[in-house]
C-alpha cells in the first residue's frame, strides 16, 4: 500500500475563510488597479462576496467530506520511475544549490494580466466576424450589446472561442457581456454548463477570483454547474491565483456533491499546483493517487508536471519526466518542449536548450513557435549572453515568426540593458504599431535599462509617461526606482518615490526590501542594510537567500565608500542649511514616518555632509553571525552565498583569519566549507575526493554561477599561496567545461576567469605547450593570451585581470607583450616561446606548489573573538 500523500505545512483540514476586511480589499484593489479602473463604471451582476463552495451541504454525509484539504491514501503503489522524488531529492544540493542572484523571477514579471496563448478552439466564421466587431466596440456597453444582437451564433463552441480570446487579451467587460448574452440564449443545461465552466476559467485568468467563486456557487445551486468540468475550471482558477490549498479543498469536496474525480479533474489539480508554483514533491502525489485509482495520465498531465520544474530550473527532473512519457508511449507536443526549454533556461543550460530546439524537436517533427524562441531569447538575456539573444531575434525574423508580447518586452529590456536606447525605443513603438499595447513589463524594462546607465532624467520621464497612459506602477517598478536612486546616492528622489509608493497603498514585500538592501550594500552601507533587515523581519517579511547574499557580498574590500566613514565637505554651509530645511519640511508634511523613510532621510542627511559617523568595523567574522541567522531561519544558502563568502575570505588580512572563518562555517555546512577549508589547509587525496563530489553537485547549476564559484575558490587559494590547489581546481574546471573561453595551442582565452583562475590557467597552458614542444611538434607562428581590455574599468585598458596576467608573465620571464592594436591581448612568436620553454630553468617557474602541504587542523575547542551585530 502506498503511503498517504503528506500535505504541505500550510494545509488545513478546515477550509480557510475568505478575508473580508477592508485592508484585504484595498490590497486586492491595488494588485488589479488597471482592470478595476477600466471597468469601474460597469455594474456587474455578480457580487464579490460569495458563499464558499467548500461548506458541506446539510444533507451531505459528514464522513464523505472528512479530510478535506488532505490528499487521500493511494490504493496501490505508484509504478513510476519518478518515485525516488516522492520522498526527497536525488542529491542534497541539487535543488537549493542554485545560482539565483535576484528575487526577480521572470515568470512573475508581468502586469498581473493573462499571458497570450494560441486559441485553437473550433469555431465558425461568424464567430471571427463577431470577435472583430466586439473589439471595435471598445468599452461602450450599449455598442457591445448591439453587436451581440446583430449576430446569430447557435453553438456553444463559438461563444467558448470568444471567451478564450477575451481571456487572452484581458477584456473583462467583453467577456462579461458576451457570457451574459450567451446564457440568455442557452437552451439546455449542457450549453449553460459549458459556457459557465469556460467563464470561470476566464475569470481566473483575469485574476477575478472572487467573481469566479460567486459564479461557481451560483451555477452549482442552479443545477448546471455541478459537473466535473465546472469543478475543474474552479480548481484551475484557484491555483492560478496562488490559492492552491483551497483548490485542494475543493478537489476533496467533490465526493460531497456526488462527483468522482476523473482525468480532467486530476489534470486540473496538477495544473493548479503548477500555476501556483507548488513544489513538485507535493504535486506529484496527485499523480500517484490518480494512477492508483485506475485513471491513466495523458500528455496534459505530464505537461503540467513539467511546469512545476520550471521555477527552480529543475531541468534534469524534466528530462526524467520526458523519459517517463517516452516509456509510457505518451506523445509530446510543442507545449511539452516549450516547458522543457523554459526549465533549461531557468537552470542556465542555454546550450542544451539550443540543442533541444535545433535537434530534438525537429527529430520529433515538432517545430518551435514564437513561445519557444521567446523563451530562449529571454534565457540568453538573463544569462547576459546578449549576442546570442540577438541572434535568436534574427532567426525569428528569418523564419517570419511574428513577435508576441514576451518577445517584444524581452527585446526592449535587452536593448536597454546594452545601452542601445534608440533600438529599445524603436521596439517600444513597434509593439503598438503591431497592435500589442505597451504594458508595465515594457516600462519596467526601459526604466531599469535607463537606470543602469545613470540616465535619471529619462527614467523620470518614463515614470510620468506610464502613469499618464494609465499604466500603473507595480511593486517591481517602485523597488527598481528606489534601488536605482539609492545606488546613485540620490536619496531625496528615493524618498519621493517611496512616499508615492505608500500613498498608493501598496505593501512592501521581500523583493522591495531585498532591492533596497542590495543597493545599500553596494554603497558599502552595511550598518544601514542590517538595520533594514531587522525592520523587514519585524514587519513579518521573511528574507530569502538573495537578501542575505547581498549583505555577505558587501564584506568584500572596496565595498566601503566614504559615506559611512566621514563627512562630505564638497557642499558649502549655506547648501547644507538648504538641504536640512528641505528635509525638515518633508518631515513636517509627512507626519508619521516608518523606518524606511527615516533611514532614507538619515542617508540623505549624511550624503549632504550634515552629520558625521564613524567607520563601522569591516570584520569578516560578522559573516559567521549572518550565516547563523540564515541557519536559524532555515534559509538554505546557494552557490552565490558560497561564492560571496569565499570572496570575503580572499579579503581576510591573514591566512589564519581565512582558515578560522572557514573552520567556523564548517559547523553549518561541513560538505562545502569542509572542502574549501581542506584545500586551503593543503589536504591530500581524501579532501580532493570530497571536492570531486562537490564539483559533481555543481553540474546541476547554471554555467555562469558555476564559473563564479570556481573563480571564487581559485582566487582564495591563489591569494593565500595554495597555488597547486588552485591549479588543480582550474584543471578540473577546464575538464568540466566551466569556462566557455577557448583553450587551444594557439590561444588562451581568459575573459570569463578571475585573476587567480587566470594565473593558474596560464601556468597550465604553458606546461601543456612545453609538452607539445618536447614532443617534437612545431608551435604556431603566433601565440595569444586574451584577457579583455578592461572596458568597464575607470581607466580603459587598466582592468584587474589584464594587470594580474601582465605581472605574471613578466614575473616568470615569459616572452609575451601587449599587442599594439589590442590592449587586452598578449602575443608572442611561437619559436620564441618554444625556445624559452626548452630552457632548463623554465620548468621550475612553471611548476606550482602549495604554501602549506599538509593539514594542521584547528582544535575544535579553540575559541575566536567573533564580533556580534551589536558591535555595529
Amino acid at each position: 500500500m502506498a503511503s498517504t500523500p503528506s500535505p504541505p505545512t500550510h494545509f488545513s483540514s478546515v477550509a480557510p475563510r475568505p478575508p473580508n476586511n477592508s485592508n484585504h480589499q484595498r490590497h486586492h484593489h491595488n494588485q488589479n488597479r488597471s482592470q478595476h479602473r477600466r471597468n469601474n463604471n460597469h455594474r456587474n451582476r455578480w457580487s464579490s462576496s460569495s458563499t464558499r463552495y467548500y461548506s458541506s451541504p446539510a444533507s451531505s454525509d459528514a464522513g464523505a467530506c472528512a479530510g478535506a484539504g488532505v490528499p487521500s491514501a493511494a490504493a496501490t503503489a505508484f509504478s513510476s520511475s519518478l518515485s525516488p522524488w516522492f520522498g526527497g531529492q536525488k542529491t542534497r544540493l541539487a535543488l537549493d544549490f542554485s545560482g539565483r542572484r535576484s528575487n526577480r523571477n521572470p515568470g512573475k514579471m508581468n502586469s498581473g494580466g493573462p499571458r497570450t496563448v494560441p486559441n485553437n478552439q473550433q469555431h465558425s466564421k461568424a464567430a471571427d466576424e463577431l470577435l472583430h466587431s466586439l473589439t471595435n466596440a471598445g468599452n461602450d456597453v450599449a455598442a457591445i450589446d448591439n453587436v451581440l444582437l446583430s449576430y446569430r451564433l447557435y453553438v456553444a463552441e463559438d461563444y467558448v472561442y470568444l471567451l478564450k480570446e477575451f481571456a487572452n487579451t484581458g477584456d473583462l467587460l467583453l467577456a462579461t457581456r458576451t457570457y451574459e448574452f450567451a446564457m440568455s440564449r442557452a437552451t439546455d443545461s449542457t450549453f449553460r454548463g459549458k459556457l459557465t465552466s469556460n467563464m470561470i476559467r476566464t475569470l481566473g485568468m483575469l485574476k477575478k477570483i472572487e467573481l469566479a467563486l460567486k459564479l461557481f456557487e451560483e451555477s452549482r445551486n442552479r443545477g448546471y454547474g455541478n459537473t466535473v468540468y465546472s469543478f475543474s475550471a474552479m480548481i484551475s482558477a484557484l491555483g492560478r491565483n496562488d490559492r492552491f490549498p483551497e483548490a485542494v479543498s475543493l478537489f476533496r469536496s467533490m465526493g460531497c456533491f456526488g462527483l468522482e474525480p476523473n482525468l480532467v479533474t486530476y489534470n486540473a489539480i496538477i495544473d493548479a499546483g503548477a500555476k501556483g508554483e507548488v513544489a513538485f514533491e507535493i504535486v506529484v502525489k496527485f499523480l500517484e493517487e490518480m494512477t492508483a485509482s485506475g485513471c491513466l495520465p495523458d500528455r496534459l498531465t505530464y505537461n503540467s508536471l513539467l511546469k512545476t520544474c520550471v521555477p527552480k530550473g529543475r531541468w534534469q527532473l524534466c528530462k526524467d519526466l520526458l523519459a517517463e512519457m517516452e516509456r509510457k508511449g505518451i506523445g509530446r507536443d510543442v507545449y511539452t518542449y516549450n516547458t522543457y526549454v523554459d526549465a533549461l533556461c531557468k537552470g542556465g543550460r542555454m546550450d542544451l536548450a539550443r540543442h533541444v530546439i535545433d535537434v530534438e524537436m525537429p527529430a520529433k517533427n515538432i517545430w518551435p513557435n514564437v513561445v519557444t524562441y521567446s523563451t530562449l531569447m529571454a534565457g540568453y538575456a538573463k544569462a547576459e549572453r546578449f549576442e546570442d539573444a540577438l541572434n535568436v531575434y534574427d532567426q525569428m525574423k528569418h523564419l517570419l515568426i511574428r513577435l508576441d508580447r514576451v518577445s517584444y518586452n524581452t527585446l526592449v529590456g535587452l536593448y536597454a540593458n546594452l545601452g542601445w536606447f534608440d533600438e529599445a525605443v524603436s521596439k517600444f513603438k513597434e509593439m503598438e504599431c503591431c497592435g500589442i499595447k505597451n504594458d508595465i513589463v515594457t516600462y519596467n524594462a526601459l526604466i531599469e535599462g535607463y537606470g543602469r546607465h545613470n540616465k535619471y532624467v529619462e527614467v523620470r520621464k518614463l515614470f510620468e509617461e506610464m502613469k499618464a497612459r494609465r499604466i500603473y506602477p507595480n511593486n517591481l517598478t517602485y523597488s527598481t526606482l528606489i534601488k536605482m536612486y539609492t545606488k546613485g546616492r540620490m536619496y531625496a528622489e528615493a524618498m519621493d518615490v517611496y512616499r508615492e509608493f505608500k500613498k498608493e497603498g501598496m505593501e512592501t514585500d521581500v523583493v522591495f526590501y531585498s532591492a533596497l538592501i542590495d543597493a545599500l550594500c553596494k554603497n558599502g552601507l552595511i550598518k544601514s542594510s542590517l538595520r533594514l533587515l531587522d525592520v523587514m523581519t519585524e514587519k513579518g517579511r521573511r528574507p530569502n537567500v538573495v537578501t542575505y547574499n547581498s549583505i555577505i557580498d558587501a564584506f568584500r574590500v572596496g565595498q566601503m565608500p566614504a559615506l559611512e566613514c566621514g563627512v562630505d565637505t564638497s557642499l558649502k554651509a549655506s547648501e547644507h542649511q538648504i538641504i536640512a530645511g528641505k528635509f525638515q519640511e518633508q518631515k513636517t508634511g509627512d507626519g508619521n514616518h516608518d523606518e524606511i523613510m527615516k533611514m532614507l532621510e538619515q542617508l540623505a542627511t549624511d550624503n549632504a555632509g550634515l552629520t558625521k559617523r564613524d567607520r563601522i568595523r569591516q570584520d569578516k567574522f560578522y559573516i559567521v553571525q549572518i550565516f547563523q541567522k540564515m541557519h536559524e531561519m532555515k534559509i538554505k544558502p546557494n552557490v552565490v552565498t558560497f561564492s560571496a563568502i569565499l570572496n570575503a575570505c580572499s579579503c581576510c588580512d591573514t591566512f589564519q583569519d581565512a582558515s578560522k572563518l572557514l573552520d567556523e562555517l564548517r559547523m553549518f555546512d561541513s560538505e562545502v566549507y569542509g572542502v574549501a577549508h581542506g584545500l586551503l589547509m593543503g589536504h591530500g587525496q581524501g579532501i580532493w575526493d570530497q571536492a570531486q563530489t562537490l564539483f559533481d553537485e555543481l553540474e546541476h547549476v547554471d554555467s555562469s554561477t558555476v564559473s563564479a564559484f570556481y573563480n571564487a575558490l581559485t582566487d582564495m587559494l591563489w591569494h593565500f599561496g595554495q597555488k597547486l590547489g588552485a591549479q588543480m581546481v582550474v584543471i578540473e574546471g577546464r575538464n568540466r567545461n566551466v569556462w566557455k573561453g577557448g583553450w587551444s595551442t594557439e590561444c588562451l582565452d581568459l575573459h570569463l576567469t578571475s585573476c587567480g583562475a587566470a594565473c593558474a590557467m596560464v601556468h597550465s597552458w604553458l606546461l601543456e605547450l612545453r609538452t607539445t614542444v618536447f614532443g617534437g611538434q612545431k608551435p604556431p607562428p603566433i601565440l595569444s593570451i586574451l584577457t579583455g581590455w578592461g572596458k568597464h574599468s575607470k581607466v580603459v585598458g587598466n582592468g584587474a585581470l589584464r594587470k594580474a596576467v601582465e605581472a605574471l608573465v613578466n614575473g616568470i620571464g615569459a616572452p609575451f607583450q601587449i599587442a599594439e592594436c589590442n590592449l587586452g591581448r598578449f602575443i608572442s612568436e611561437g619559436p620564441l616561446v618554444a625556445a624559452w620553454l626548452r630552457q632548463p630553468s623554465t620548468l621550475n617557474v612553471l611548476l606550482l606548489h602549495d604554501y602549506i602541504v599538509y593539514s594542521q587542523p584547528v582544535e575544535r575547542n579553540q575559541t575566536f573573538n567573533i564580533p556580534s551585530f551589536g558591535a555595529l
